[in-house]
C-alpha cells in the first residue's frame, strides 16, 4: 500500500487565454493561475484576471493565491516580461500598484501569494533571486515553492515548515 498523499484536484479550472488557466481549490478559497507560456498579452490577462478576482474576493477572508510557473521554460521568459518583479500579487509593475491599492483600503485583509517554481536552472536561480529581492507590502505575504502540493498546503495553513530542500542538504533527517 502507498503511503502517498492523494493529488491535490481543482474544484474548477477556466481557460483564461491560450498559455494561462485560472484554477479553483478549497471551494474557492484559492486561487491558482497557470501560466504555460508567456508574451506580453497572456501576462497582461493574467494581471486583470487578478484584479478582478481580487476586487470580487469576500472580504475578510484572506486572498489565497498561488503563481504556477512550474512549466519548463516560464519563468525566464515571464521574468523578463515583468522586470524579474516575480513576487508580485498582481503580476505586472502597474498591476502591482493597483492591488496594493486596494489592500491599503481594507487595512484588515490580508493575502498570502505562493509562487511554484521549477527544479531546473532557472527555476532555481529564479526563486533565489526573488526571495533576496522581495518587496514587502504589510498585508501581503509571500512563499517561493518547487512543489505545488506544498504550496497550496502553505496557502491554507496546513503546513508551516517549508524547507523542501531540508531533506537533501541533511539525508539523515
Amino acid at each position: 500500500m502507498s503511503s502517498e498523499t492523494p493529488p491535490i484536484i481543482p474544484d474548477e479550472v477556466e481557460k483564461l487565454t491560450t498559455g494561462l488557466n485560472r484554477e479553483w481549490y478549497y471551494n474557492r478559497r484559492v486561487v491558482l493561475y497557470k501560466l504555460v507560456a508567456a508574451s506580453p498579452q497572456i501576462v497582461d490577462t493574467w494581471a486583470s484576471a487578478v484584479l478582478e478576482s481580487l476586487q470580487a474576493w469576500e472580504r475578510p477572508m484572506p486572498y489565497l493565491a498561488l503563481h504556477d510557473l512550474s512549466q519548463a521554460g516560464v519563468s525566464l521568459q515571464y521574468a523578463a516580461l515583468v522586470n524579474f518583479d516575480m513576487l508580485n500579487i498582481g503580476v505586472t509593475p502597474e498591476g502591482r500598484i493597483l492591488v496594493e491599492r486596494l489592500f491599503d483600503e481594507y487595512p484588515d485583509w490580508r493575502a498570502k501569494v505562493a509562487v511554484n517554481f521549477n527544479l531546473s536552472l532557472s527555476g532555481q536561480t529564479n526563486r533565489t533571486l526573488m526571495n533576496y529581492l522581495n518587496r514587502e507590502h504589510p498585508a501581503i505575504r509571500y512563499k517561493t515553492f518547487y512543489n505545488r502540493a506544498k504550496c497550496l498546503k502553505w496557502l491554507v495553513g496546513e503546513i508551516t515548515d517549508t524547507n523542501e530542500l531540508q531533506g537533501l542538504n541533511n539525508p539523515q533527517e
